[in-house]
């Protein structure tokens, strides 16, 4: 079924159902749209990795404000217009991203040419492309971009273009008309090779369903008390109310760790640093399930507060200590070839990463938080 098809025959009761708070209506949104919202942001950016961006943050801007809208019909023109808006407001607030870009791009390219490092030649093709694809769209009529991305991306269709852009065929294919004669055949062929290659996934879908889930805890635990309320909670009741509450964040703990590693590990600077980030990522996954069956054990054992609160302080500790300690040793070989290579990039890295672990230490320790406190609350604890 094609993404037009697709929209119109589920948005409607699904735009509904996302009002409600329902994260799996959102999510089929999600994949039926996600390849008009990146194929705007594209054409406005003209950068693949600032698209895809763009296009998290435009969904998830959208999940936020859902409940503002108030026509579900009007779901596809509202999400058109807070992806152009996000696009904008990014290139407004980056002056300085072109100039940057040109100043990087020889010595990215050379950095993965003579790369020893697993994947460089892949990192090469990669940022080949990207260079292509900018370079490419810049050449097009602006008010053609979004039409030429979103028909290769949509496998060639003017229907499903027309549809989606909510435009008649006939301006879908004079728009094409107009890329057609500002660009040569072979380098239009590439470009739609290109940005099918390009194009949001699976993987893509997964990740904003996986920030979706963050609000999660707080509603579950209210339908849980309204629940328990009614029919009075036992010694088991409350333990299952908990144990559920910190499965959820066993999950959770187990998809941070994997995803926050992935890029890592795919950028492992030789075969011995991903050896040991495979082991840290193994015996972060242990400390999230521990954390998890500690609490309810905790629980059981104390009947009080007391068990889950301190197992709670023993897996972050442990957590901190594996990220804070031992990583950074993981990674100093790393960050020295970065020094000598580059000590201004490298400098601004690591300011960029303490600013996003200060971020994510209190984000996490305020949700982790609230998690125990709700979980306590709703097994009748506090």
């Amino acid at each position: 079924m094609n993404a037009a098809s697709t929209y119109h025959s589920i948005a409607v009761g699904d735009v509904e159902a996302a009002q409600r708070g329902d994260q799996t209506a959102f999510t089929r949104l999600v994949e039926s749209t996600c390849v008009l919202v990146s194929s705007i942001a594209l054409a406005i950016a003209r950068d693949p990795d600032v698209s895809r961006d763009i296009s998290q943050d435009a969904f998830l801007s959208a999940w936020h404000d859902i409940r503002k809208l108030r026509d579900p019909s009007s779901f596809l023109p509202w999400l058109r217009q807070i992806t152009r808006n996000r696009a904008h407001h990014v290139m407004r607030t980056s002056r300085r991203r072109r100039r940057r870009i040109a100043e990087n791009e020889a010595g990215e390219l050379l950095e993965a040419v003579v790369d020893p490092r697993p994947g460089a030649d892949q990192r090469l093709i990669a940022e080949e492309r990207r260079r292509t694809v900018a370079e490419t769209i810049a050449l097009l009529p602006e008010e053609t971009r979004e039409v030429i991305t979103l028909f290769y991306r949509e496998g060639q269709s003017v229907a499903q273009v027309a549809s989606l852009l909510d435009m008649s065929e006939a301006a879908v294919r004079q728009r094409l008309s107009r890329a057609r004669l500002r660009l040569r055949d072979e380098l239009l062929a590439r470009l739609g090779r290109d940005l099918v290659e390009t194009a949001p996934g699976s993987a893509f879908v997964a990740g904003i369903a996986a920030a979706l889930a963050v609000g999660a805890p707080a509603a579950a635990s209210a339908a849980t008390i309204g629940a328990a309320g009614a029919k009075g909670i036992g010694a088991f009741a409350k333990l299952a109310v908990l144990f559920s509450g910190t499965t959820l964040g066993a999950a959770g703990g187990i998809l941070g760790v994997v995803l926050g590693l992935r890029h890592l590990e795919r950028t492992a600077y030789d075969d011995q640093e991903l050896q040991a980030l495979t082991q840290l990522k193994i015996v972060a996954v242990v400390i999230a399930i521990a954390g998890a069956l500690g609490i309810t054990t905790g629980l059981r054992l104390t009947r009080s507060a007391v068990g889950p609160s301190v197992a709670f302080g023993l897996f972050f500790v442990s957590l901190f200590a594996v990220y804070e300690i031992w990583l950074p040793r993981i990674l100093r070989r790393r960050y020295e070839a970065e020094m000598r290579a580059n000590p201004i990039r490298a400098l601004r890295a690591r300011r960029r990463e303490r600013t996003m672990k200060m971020v994510g230490w209190g984000l996490g320790l305020l949700f982790g938080l609230t998690g125990l406190l709700g979980g306590l609350g709703a097994a009748g604890i506090l």
